[in-house]
This record gives structure tokens, C-alpha cells and sequence, in this order.
């Protein structure tokens, strides 16, 4: 899957806020899934617009992560399960 801007899924997934969780349904894949908060910023950021740099740049702010810490694995690691689950549009 292309993951540049990466965009979320709009018709058929529903989403629950939980708090600082966020739960979303797949209707049509009949799949859930739970995102804790370093995910649902990643969910947040997919509206075809913003790339894995911008992710990055985020989390690095809102957590104050390192700039020696090597984040991007996790953040591809996270759009990767996204997109398995069906939440992600195919580009």
C-alpha cells in the first residue's frame, strides 16, 4: 500500500470515541480496533494530505520524543495494521 498521504476510510467505518482511545468499527470488513493515543493521532493525520514526515513531526511534539529516537517504523507499522483492517482508503 502506498502510505505517502495516506487517507482514512470514510463510508462504512464507524468511530467510537473512548476518551483518549478511539474505537473503529469496519462495517464492511466486520473488523474493530482499538487505537490508544499514539494511534489515534496517526488516524487523525490520515486525511490524504499529511505524509509520514508530518506524522513524525507530531508525535515528536506531543510526546517530546528524541530526534535520535526512530519513530517512522512504528508510525508505517501502525498504517500497515490500518490498512489490514480495511480502515484505510487503497490509493
Amino acid at each position: 500500500m502506498n502510505f505517502s498521504k495516506p487517507k482514512k476510510k470514510q463510508k462504512g467505518v464507524i468511530i467510537q470515541d473512548i476518551g483518549k482511545e478511539v474505537v473503529l468499527r469496519n462495517v464492511d470488513e466486520k473488523t474493530i480496533h482499538v487505537l490508544n493515543t499514539t494511534a489515534r493521532i496517526i488516524w487523525e493525520l490520515c486525511d490524504g494530505e499529511h505524509t509520514i514526515g508530518d506524522m513524525e513531526r507530531q508525535l515528536r511534539e506531543t510526546f517530546s520524543i528524541p530526534d535520535d529516537t526512530n519513530i517512522c517504523n512504528d508510525i508505517v507499522n501502525t498504517l500497515t495494521v490500518l490498512a489490514e483492517k480495511g480502515m484505510l482508503e487503497e490509493l
